[in-house]
């Protein structure tokens, strides 16, 4: 009675705390919110304000510089060696100009080639170099700027752009704007553009540590800050803090990829040239951003401030009251701590032996699945690999695969159900399935059979979905019978299924089987629903679609990289969310390494070319290779002949020192074995016909047998590999 009291009153006590704690959070919150947003807007607005008046003033130095200029260029636009002089003092005289030019319009000069460029710059150390260029052709020439200057008469800044190789051996980039104004002849026409180059490195370098002075005195502690960017009429980058989005990025392209109204009324009134602020998202994060146009440009200067940024001290407040309150609540915890250990303890012992047995529990279950990939690793006709991830410690999924007379049963399993009981059932319905592959010739009677056998025991009301299938190993034929389970995936598609009941839902069942032909490097896919039905926080199910997608994507992948892109694939969309079921992957690829044939005699021919590739596989030289070739022919000869077949299957293994060759044909029951008790005592002339084919390919060959299987002859030749 005292435990629980005391039980009682400490949470009772620390939900009035918590209560309080949100309280004076939220009000706090919300308090200084509107004071810190207004602080922060003229703040800003007062730093864009200054980093305005430097881009104006530089802009007009510019402007001014080279209109006051003009004059005398004009005097000397028909003698250009003086005008050089000029275009140093221009630079002298102008820190802010980079580089002075004047270009000629095309054939201006008779005497001269047809382009004239004179231009000065200035260098990183501050040296002003002279340059004249004289070719047939100049790439400025063909500008829009230059077209227009000349064509119109009309002074105007150019679109930002970049510049190599100003001064030569330099390859340094430079980001300019060029101002440039016609300059005409003595007759009034124009006949040249002289134009200065403005250095937008310089106004990008002078802004960034405006702002970095302002981010150091007021942005301490945050993980993100604000940075400021330039863009043109078009919204093109001319400034930004990540230089590979400078004349290659558009912020008005970025704000339509945006699904906020917001982002586009912003982009309006840059276009109208108004000054204003809005919350914006910019490259995922909430941001306030504060604009405003650039006098005597179509530029728009902004500065982006994270939402995280603005509200950085308010939340630093509200996380100092958490950590009192947090701190009375470990004072509280502390008293009622000896008060309630009494009662926790046996629980947290059960609690850890329950803990360590599952996981012994676990790792027996584990223990019972097939877990060694390759599990042939002598074959190369098959490629096996699956996994299991239990929802719980134990779970209720199983697969398994057992190899008998070249042909491969497999079965996956879902137990309804989870946790122990469901794991128990897992392990009997495993020990069925490999008991009856050991006996069973089809799918449907091996399900039909586990059906009988686990509706004769208690099940507490439990069944299994399963999906069963047969496949013979040397011709692709898959024999199968899926018992209310997911259906498989082949070659990237979904597999017809007839709608049979789960294993042990109603004893008398009859199920149905099926029939179908792989072909060479098919990819089988099977799983349990706990794959399309994983969810994600959202209740997002992976879905059977997604599963599709998947496996057609990676049907050429080997068994193993299917199944693990799967996982890696639920894995990415599920994130941390919980898992709700069992998930088994199962992937079966089959690789034909035979030959099929017409049973015709027409079909001979491709014999030779198929045993030469055998019996260069097998090392055997020409001799054994001829040998081997006459055996095989013989062989497929007396099948057309006799069996009268429809199609003949070749399929060769090497293993265990020898290479094994079987005929399998369709045809009506034929044993050439039976013709070997010919006496080779007797002459030709008096034996009776036949026999002759059998001993060959038994001198050919180191044995010969035969066996009638599912109405197919099948004959094996046998060859030591030496």
């Amino acid at each position: 009675m005292m435990n629980s009291l005391a039980k009682r009153l400490t949470y009772r006590i620390m939900a009035v705390v918590l209560v309080m704690m949100a309280i004076i959070s939220i009000v706090t919150y919300y308090s200084v919110r509107s004071y810190m947003l207004e602080e922060a807007q003229e703040r800003y607005q007062g730093v864009l304000q200054r980093d305005h008046e430097e881009f104006r003033r530089r802009l007009s130095d510019v402007m001014v510089a080279t209109k006051n200029n003009l004059h005398e260029i004009e005097l000397n636009v028909d003698h250009p060696e003086k005008i050089v002089p000029q275009l140093e003092r221009v630079l002298q005289a102008n820190p802010s100009i980079i580089t002075c030019a004047i270009l000629y319009e095309s054939g201006y000069f008779p005497e001269r080639k047809r382009c004239l460029e004179i231009y000065s710059t200035r260098d990183s150390v501050g040296k002003v170099h002279t340059f004249q260029d004289e070719d047939d052709h100049n790439p400025y020439l063909d500008r829009e700027w230059f077209k227009k200057g000349l064509s119109k008469d009309t002074a105007d800044w150019s679109e930002a752009y970049f510049e190599y190789e100003l001064i030569p051996n330099d390859n340094a980039r430079y980001l300019l704007t060029t101002y440039s104004i016609p300059v005409h002849d003595q007759h009034g026409r124009p006949v040249a553009l002289f134009g200065s180059d403005l250095s937008l490195e310089f106004l990008r370098e002078e802004l960034m540590d405006d702002l970095r002075e302002l981010n150091e005195k007021n942005e301490k502690g945050s993980s993100r800050h604000s940075y400021n960017f330039v863009i043109d009429h078009q919204g093109t980058y001319i400034v930004h803090p990540d230089e590979e989005r400078i004349l290659n990025a558009n912020f008005f392209e970025e704000s339509k990829q945006t699904s906020s109204r917001i982002d586009d009324d912003v982009v309006d009134r840059m276009v109208k040239g108004e000054t204003g602020s809005a919350m914006v998202e910019i490259d995922g994060v909430p941001s306030w951003m504060y604009y405003r146009p650039v006098k005597h440009m179509d530029w728009v200067i902004a500065i982006v401030v994270p939402e995280e940024v603005i509200f950085h001290k308010g939340r630093m407040l509200n996380t100092l009251i958490m950590l009192i309150v947090l701190l009375a609540l470990l004072i509280i915890y502390l008293i009622c701590r000896r008060m309630i250990s009494d009662i926790t303890t046996p629980v947290t012992v059960q609690k850890a032996t329950l803990e360590r047995e599952l996981k012994i529990a676990n790792g027996i279950q584990m223990a019972m699945l097939p877990k060694t990939f390759p599990p042939y690793p002598d074959r190369t006709d098959i490629d096996i690999y699956a996994s299991v991830t239990p929802a719980r410690d134990v779970g209720g999924d199983l697969y398994d695969y057992y190899l008998r007379d070249n042909r491969l049963f497999f079965c996956i399993g879902d137990v309804s159900g989870k946790g122990m009981p469901a794991a128990l059932l897992m392990a009997v319905m495993r020990a069925m399935f490999r008991s009856e592959t050991r006996r069973a010739e089809s799918a449907a009677a091996l399900v039909d059979t586990m059906n009988r056998n686990l509706s004769e025991e208690y099940t507490g009301g439990y069944f299994v979905t399963m999906f069963v299938g047969i496949l013979d190993l040397t011709t692709g034929h898959l024999d199968y019978c899926n018992a209310g389970h997911e259906a498989p995936v082949i070659a990237g598609q979904p597999l017809f299924v007839k709608p049979n009941l789960p294993v042990g839902a109603l004893p008398d069942w009859e199920y149905e089987g099926q029939q179908v032909q792989l072909k060479s490097g098919d990819m089988m896919f099977i799983y349990t629903d706990g794959l399309s039905e994983a969810h994600n926080h959202d209740d997002q199910l992976f879905g059977r679609k997604q599963v599709l997608r998947i496996a057609e994507a990676h049907r050429d992948d080997t068994a193993q990289q299917l199944v693990q892109t799967m996982e890696a694939e639920v894995k990415r969309h599920t994130g941390d969310a919980p898992q709700s079921d069992d998930i088994t992957l199962l992937a079966i690829k089959w690789q034909n390494h035979g030959l099929m044939l017409r049973a015709t005699m027409d079909e001979i021919g491709c014999l030779q070319p198929y045993i030469e590739r055998v019996a260069q596989e097998a090392g055997f030289d020409s001799k054994e290779s001829k040998r081997l070739r006459l055996a095989v022919e013989e062989a497929v000869a007396n099948v057309i002949n006799y069996a009268q077949a429809s199609m003949i299957t070749l399929h060769t293994t090497i293993a265990d020192g020898q290479l094994v060759l079987t005929i399998d044909d369709d045809g009506n029951p034929f044993d050439p074995t039976k013709g070997s008790d010919t006496d080779l005592s007797v002459t030709p002339d008096k034996r009776p016909p036949g026999g002759m084919g059998i001993i060959l390919m038994q001198r050919m060959t180191d044995g010969i047998t035969y066996q009638r299987s599912d109405g197919h002859n099948i004959l094996t030749l046998k060859k030591l590999v030496k």
